[in-house]
């Protein structure tokens, strides 16, 4: 039984913790730890990620963070997963929440070298700190950033100890205090450019990671390059070799800079590659700020339709094609084809489907057939009370519906019932507070701010945005006993 159990350190690996319990239990050997904290006894701690724990050791561990915010704030999730596709990565979050071990196979892990062995590492400045102001140093996060080799705080010499991260070493928990050395003297490093990337890397790693954006980092790097020479006057070629030769020049001068090859910055673009240390590299390099880089957004208008709008407004104005071509800058083999319509999306008008001639559709009679099923939708995304509700979106009642993207745009009465529906952030947070409520005492569990997080994946603050929404969903009663748990 587990009686005692630290609370963890900011940017703490959750391994840490277990190693830091570990170190201070009274246990005769690392085997009896794990019969108490593991499913498997014979498991190996994760030093990077997470195992499958028992519920008493689950229950500890989650007493005051959600699973969630454990996953984000204390495993090596945000540097392995914060730049794969949305799905990618919300799969391999699902995973790691539900102790699963397929996130393996979604995260981009370094391949495994039979010559070459990692090991935890530390700065010894921070553990002379951690030290003073916890009476114990912890491994932290951000020295375990793969091509990082500086503490982004103190700017000296990451050192490794001899806790391998290595799935050939036998199981055990090793705490950071009892492997690093009291005052240690540090060794700095007099590089400013390593010194920036290495703050750059540690603010986009401890940014929160918006889990379904959809834009791809591919996406986002070509939006940056936009009106600089690595994109053609068109906007829709890069000159990949331009960029690797200037890439390459820029961090020529730093030896500890591992500089990628041109077939990975190729596959970045291509979202075919999303390594943190080398995206970092090059937002860095291109000048990205930190929020952009954790907030991608593309811009409303790229330049390849600035571009062709810009060609049809000259020739709506009667300049022919090289006249045209000079004007902008380009080839005319470019504005030619736009001209004749070969790339004319953007300046096509739109088909509309009430006149398709013989094949014509009736979409009022659609619309009106289609009303019933969209309001059956609505009502099971809000949910029975049982079942978890989800946000209500055209997106989402065309998926359930098994309807084409874009279908309500031809149906006004659905979409406009649709639109009723669509609520906020907040008012969504609401009944999911009621909903878990619900279930905690449906179940006979009992009913604390554990409960609620785990099964909502909220954080505090989220809890307390809704509370005014609250009382428009749920009775006086139910509300008071949720605000009781704050």
């Amino acid at each position: 039984m587990i009686a005692y159990f630290p609370e963890l350190y900011p940017d703490e690996l959750l391994y840490s913790q277990l190693a830091r319990y570990y170190a201070k239990s009274s246990y005769l050997a690392y085997t009896f730890t794990a019969q108490d904290l593991f499913v498997s006894k014979s498991v190996r701690p994760d030093i990077e990620f997470i195992n499958e724990y028992l519920p008493e050791a689950l229950q500890l561990i989650t007493r005051n963070i959600s699973m969630g915010e454990l996953v984000e704030k204390h495993t090596m999730f945000p540097y392995y997963g914060r730049f794969l596709k949305r799905d990618r990565r919300k799969k391999a979050f699902d995973s790691m929440i539900s102790m699963q071990g397929n996130y393996f196979n979604l995260l981009p892990l370094p391949k495994k070298d039979k010559n070459c062995c990692r090991y935890l590492r530390y700065c010894p400045m921070c553990a002379n700190e951690d030290r003073v102001n916890y009476g114990e140093t912890y491994w932290h996060r951000i020295h375990q950033m793969l091509g990082l080799d500086i503490c982004a705080i103190h700017k000296c010499k990451l050192v490794n100890s001899s806790v391998a991260i290595s799935g050939n070493v036998s199981p055990t928990l090793i705490s950071a205090e009892m492997e690093i050395k009291q005052d240690e003297k540090p060794e700095i490093s007099n590089n400013k450019l390593e010194s920036n990337i290495a703050e750059y890397m540690m603010m986009i790693f401890h940014a929160d990671i918006e889990m379904d954006s959809d834009i791809t980092v591919g996406q986002f790097l070509h939006s940056k390059l936009e009106y600089t020479n690595y994109l053609s006057v068109r906007g829709e070629q890069r000159n990949i070799s331009l960029l690797h030769n200037d890439f390459i020049e820029y961090y020529s001068e730093s030896d500890n800079i591992n500089i990628m090859e041109l077939w990975k910055l190729q596959k970045i673009f291509t979202d075919d590659r999303c390594n943190f240390y080398e995206i970092c590299l090059l937002g860095f390099f291109l000048n990205i700020p930190v929020a952009d880089m954790v907030h991608m957004r593309l811009p409303e208008t790229s330049q390849q339709q600035k571009f062709d709008e810009q060609v049809y407004y000259l020739h709506e104005q009667g300049l022919n094609y090289p006249e045209i071509a000079k004007k902008m800058g380009a080839s005319i083999n470019i504005v030619k084809p736009l001209g004749e319509k070969r790339y004319g999306a953007i300046h096509k008008k739109p088909k509309n489907p009430l006149k398709s001639g013989s094949k014509a559709k009736d979409w009022q009679q659609i619309d009106k057939n289609t009303l019933p099923k969209v309001q059956d939708a609505i009502k099971q995304l809000q949910g029975d009370g049982i079942c978890r509700p989800k946000r209500v979106t055209k997106n989402a009642v065309e998926l359930l519906l098994g309807l084409p993207s874009g279908r309500f745009k031809y149906l006004p009465k659905c979409r406009k019932e649709i639109e009723k529906h669509v609520i906020t952030q907040a008012e969504y947070w609401a009944l999911e507070v009621v909903w878990a409520y619900k279930k905690i005492m449906r179940e006979g569990q009992v009913m604390n701010w554990k409960h609620i997080r785990m099964l909502t994946n909220m954080r505090r603050k989220d809890l307390m945005t809704c509370m005014p929404y609250l009382q428009n969903i749920a009775s006086i009663d139910t509300v008071q006993k949720i605000e009781s748990l704050l």
